[in-house]
């Protein structure tokens, strides 16, 4: 008998609130891409985000709070007003 219990097998994958998650993030970055942005993180000592248009090219840096906030659908585009 073992002495620990496993309440999730790692070997069958991610239980189905995290998969939930990582859909629900998909969704969220396809509305920024349908919106012809892109958001990139860049670690240049420290991590920032970059707004990039489709062809790549540099439209805003903006903090690492403010790239995960739009990454998880807490902020809006605002910030490019």
């Amino acid at each position: 008998m073992y002495r620990f219990t496993h309440a999730h097998d790692p070997l069958l994958g991610p239980p189905a609130h995290v998969l939930a998650e990582v859909d629900a993030a998909w969704e969220r970055s396809q509305e920024l891409s349908s919106g012809e942005l892109e958001l990139h993180f860049a670690l240049d000592g420290r991590v920032t985000g970059e707004l990039r248009l489709a062809d790549g090219s540099l439209v805003e840096r903006i903090s690492a709070t403010e790239a995960l906030a739009l990454a998880c659908g807490d902020a809006a585009l605002a910030l490019l007003a």
